[in-house]
C-alpha cells in the first residue's frame, strides 16, 4: 500500500512526525509536490468560493494524490483539551474528502485527536493512542506501532527544538527584524507565502517566525494579549509567540489566507492590544502577481527605518 500525504494544512506542523512514523513502520508513502498554480486552481474549482484559501489548497493536493496512491492520509485533529481546538474546516477534512471524491471512493487513513471527552475514546484520544488505533488497521503489531510512534515523536520534537533555537538566534541578532504572525501552512506554502518571505529577505529583513516558540509556554502567555476564552490552539500559540519575541523585533506582519475566520478575530485583537510596534496586515487570496503586496512591504520597511532614524535622533 502506498499512502498519500497532502503537503498542506497541518502537514507543516506535523509532517516530520508523520513521515518518520511511516518510515519507522516500513510503509510506502508519497507526499504531494509543493503548491503551484495548477494545484490551487484545481482545489478552488472543487470548493465553494466562500471556502478559505488554505482549504482550497488542501483539496488541490488531495486531488493531485488521488491516482498516485492507494490510500489518503487525512488526520482528524479536532480538540486538544485545555490547549484549544482546531479550525472547523480542518476538522472536517476527512469528511469533505470522502464527499468531494465519492465517485472514486478513496480509502482514507486517519487518526483522531479529540480530548473533549465527548467522543468514543477507542476512536479519538491522545496522540499515541490514536496512532496505535490507526496503524493496527494497517496490520502492524501494537509494539511495532508504539516503538515507531515514540521514535517519530522524538525526531519531530528535536526538529522543532532546532527551529526554535535558530529563531532565537535570529531574534538576538542584529539588523531589522520583523515578526511574521501567520499559520505555518500559509507562511511556508511555496505559492502563497514563500514569495513574501523571499521579498523580505531581498530587502535585508530578518524574519522571526511566531510559530517557533515553546508551545506550552505560549499557551500560558497568550492571555497577556487575549482573555482565556480564545478557543483555537494555533491562534493561542501565535499570540504567545508575540509575547515571547515582542521586545526583540521592530515590527509585525500579520499574514492571513482569505477568508480565515479565526484570523479575522485574532488579528483585530492583535491590532488593538499591540500599540508599541508597527503592524502590516497582508491578506493572501491566491491571485497571481505580488506587485501590490511588494509595494506595501516596501512602504512598511520605510516606516520601520524612519522609526529607527527618529529614535536615534531623539536618543
Amino acid at each position: 500500500m502506498k499512502i498519500g500525504i497532502p503537503r498542506a494544512g497541518m502537514y507543516y506542523r506535523n509532517g516530520v512526525l508523520w513521515e518518520s512514523f511511516f518510515e519507522a513502520l516500513g510503509m510506502d508513502y508519497v507526499v504531494s509536490p509543493r503548491t503551484n498554480k495548477a494545484i490551487l486552481e484545481n482545489g478552488s474549482a472543487l470548493m465553494v468560493d466562500e471556502t478559505c484559501l488554505a482549504s482550497k489548497i488542501y483539496m488541490g493536493h488531495v486531488a493531485y494524490l488521488l491516482d498516485r496512491c492507494d490510500a489518503l492520509f487525512i488526520p482528524w485533529l479536532s480538540n486538544f483539551g485545555k490547549d484549544g481546538i482546531n479550525c472547523t474546516r480542518f476538522r472536517a477534512f476527512p469528511a469533505i474528502t470522502a464527499n468531494l471524491f465519492r465517485e472514486k471512493a478513496p480509502t482514507i487513513i486517519t487518526y483522531a485527536i479529540d480530548l473533549s471527552g465527548t467522543q468514543d475514546m477507542k476512536r479519538a484520544g491522545d496522540e499515541e493512542t490514536a496512532f496505535i488505533s490507526m496503524a493496527k488497521a494497517l496490520g502492524k503489531s501494537k509494539k511495532q506501532i508504539r516503538d515507531a510512534y515514540r521514535s517519530a515523536k522524538e525526531t519531530a520534537l528535536n526538529d522543532f527544538a532546532q527551529k526554535i533555537r535558530q529563531t532565537e538566534n535570529l531574534a538576538d541578532g542584529s539588523g531589522k527584524k520583523i515578526l511574521l504572525v501567520g499559520r505555518d501552512y500559509c507562511i511556508y506554502d511555496d505559492y502563497i507565502g514563500q514569495p513574501i518571505l523571499k521579498n523580505l529577505h531581498r530587502q535585508g529583513i530578518t524574519i522571526i517566525d511566531a510559530n517557533h516558540v515553546d508551545r506550552l509556554q505560549a499557551q500560558r502567555d497568550f492571555t497577556q494579549i487575549s482573555d482565556g476564552t480564545l478557543p483555537w490552539i494555533i491562534s493561542r500559540e501565535l499570540l504567545g509567540g508575540i509575547v515571547h519575541y515582542r521586545s526583540r523585533i521592530d515590527g509585525i506582519i500579520l499574514l492571513t489566507g482569505f477568508p480565515c475566520g479565526p484570523d479575522s478575530i485574532v488579528n483585530e485583537v492583535i491590532k488593538r492590544e499591540i500599540t508599541d510596534k508597527p503592524i502590516l496586515y497582508l491578506l493572501l487570496d491566491g491571485q497571481d502577481g505580488l506587485a501590490g503586496v511588494e509595494t506595501r512591504i516596501e512602504s512598511f520597511i520605510d516606516i520601520l527605518n524612519f522609526q529607527t532614524t527618529g529614535e536615534e535622533k531623539n536618543g
